[in-house]
């Protein structure tokens, strides 16, 4: 590989400044207000349907909701003036209150406001069984709401090795990071109902459980959310179970919980795409434009980090999936994108890109039948190499077997057609390149690799052809 050029720009991109440059309100708004973003603290993904309310001089409170980006606006709002927003999260997701926002006096300002995802929420999917469910209108179901107005009661008659339990099944596996409790007592009872003594148990499957948090909550503790940091057995966590051993004040009939919440983030999955330069043909000190295509359903993405020489260091880093380099000598680069995500995952997709000196000698090429051949693959792609006495034609196709194509649910076995030109006699190369849509029905089905039989053919403008057969197996 030739050696590479001066580096033209080698400064990273702070994650701090992206978020913010991501979280920005898109379009002008003119007049007096607040605008903002609602977002998960965690994945950094905007959050539709949170209700925002400004308590500010105005009366009644001006209420919004965040539309389908996160997005929330308020106009007409007293200039130079301060309040509090409180927000609620759409369904499963925490409430917060921001206080002491002043409002600019010629312009919208700006609050943004992230929220974590409660997953013991019933109203987020999860779903709950007790084993005392006595007491009327003070179900367990009052403890998973987001409502520390209602609350739990149960019996305190239970035996020691049966005690109240909550089982809670989350929507997915977490790794739990914090719990939280407020045992107030409720239902009119006396304050020594609330809980006392607790534990905390966690399952993957239901079935076999760990004893995850175990301790005692005293009076100081009463109206309080109590935030409780699991001890062991947080991750991989699908079961959260919580046992009421015993009331604050030992002779109260009921133990009383206000609220539990579970706090916690699901398993991180990295982005994914692909790697393309915007010409077919690039050449040495021009402006060679690469772009990245990659998405990432669980998390925001945060930068695209660019390694232009396959030396394995990043050379540059853009917001943006598009960058722009020039190389300063010929030859074929390996070029790298990197994409990370707001939770630090990392995906990749490289290419192996050639850059042309159109100054230099092209060796003559031997009037013969044209030559065809085939790097390695990498990944998803497959380098390839014509070499033609005359103008030549390249065309590619690629056919999935049909076992594979029926255990992906393919509507057709052909999943790639290219046709390709020289400019004239010498060499020509192109990446052949799996599509998105069959790397995605493979995730889907749960497949790493796949086999297809590619079928490569060049004729040059005397009529002289040569065709390749041979199976491909990408990774």
């Amino acid at each position: 590989m030739p050696t590479s050029p001066r580096r033209t720009v080698k400064a990273l991109v702070l994650a701090a400044a992206v978020v913010l440059a991501a979280c920005a309100p898109a379009g002008a708004v003119t007049g007096h207000g607040l605008t903002g973003y609602v977002t998960d603290a965690d994945t950094g993904l905007r959050l539709a349907g949170a209700s925002v309310t400004w308590n500010g001089t105005t009366v009644p409170a001006p209420q919004a909701s965040t539309d389908a980006g996160g997005r929330y606006l308020f106009t007409g709002l007293d200039p130079s003036t301060s309040g509090s927003l409180a927000v609620v999260g759409p369904a499963g997701w925490d409430r917060q209150s921001v206080d002491a926002i002043a409002l600019p006096a010629a312009e919208l300002g700006n609050q943004n406001v992230a929220l974590h995802r409660d997953w013991a929420a019933t109203a987020g999917g999860a779903t709950a069984t007790a084993n005392d469910d006595t007491v009327a209108g003070c179900t367990s179901a009052a403890a998973l709401d987001n409502d520390r107005g209602t609350g739990w009661s149960a019996s305190a008659t239970h035996p020691a090795d049966d005690p109240p339990a909550l089982t809670i099944a989350l929507p997915q596996a977490i790794e739990v990071r914090q719990l939280v409790l407020d045992p107030t007592s409720a239902c009119g009872h006396d304050p020594g109902a609330a809980l006392g003594r607790y534990r905390v148990q966690t399952s993957s499957d239901g079935t076999t459980w760990a004893t995850a948090l175990e301790g005692t909550l005293g009076a100081d503790a009463r109206g309080v959310a109590s935030t409780l940091a699991p001890a062991a057995a947080a991750t991989g966590v699908r079961y959260v179970r919580l046992q009421l051993l015993s009331a604050q004040d030992p002779a109260a009939t009921t133990i009383d919980v206000r609220e539990l919440q579970v706090f916690g983030v699901a398993p991180n999955v990295a982005p994914v795409g692909t790697l393309a330069a915007e010409a077919p043909r690039n050449y040495i000190k021009g402006i060679v434009r690469l772009r990245a295509a990659f998405t990432d359903g669980d998390s925001t993405i945060l930068r695209y980090l660019w390694d232009f020489d396959g030396d394995g260091r990043y050379d540059q880093a853009t917001v943006g999936p598009g960058v722009a380099h020039v190389w300063a000598g010929a030859g074929t680069y390996h070029v790298t994108v990197g994409v990370r995500d707001f939770r630090g995952g990392l995906g990749t997709a490289a290419i192996d890109l050639r850059i042309i000196d159109p100054a230099a000698v092209v060796e003559t090429v031997p009037q013969r039948k044209p030559l065809i051949t085939f790097d390695p693959p990498i990944g998803i792609d497959l380098a390839t190499r014509i070499a033609c006495a005359s103008k030549c034609t390249f065309t590619a196709k690629m056919v999935l077997t049909a076992r594979t194509a029926k255990r992906i649910h393919a509507k057709r076995r052909a999943v790639l057609a290219m046709t390709r030109k020289t400019e004239g006699p010498g060499l020509g190369s192109w990446t052949l390149t799996l599509p998105n849509a069959t790397v995605k029905l493979l995730r889907k089905a749960k497949l790493k690799s796949v086999t297809v039989r590619l079928t490569a053919s060049a004729v040059d403008q005397q009529k002289r052809r040569t065709t390749v057969h041979r199976w491909v197996r990408f990774r």
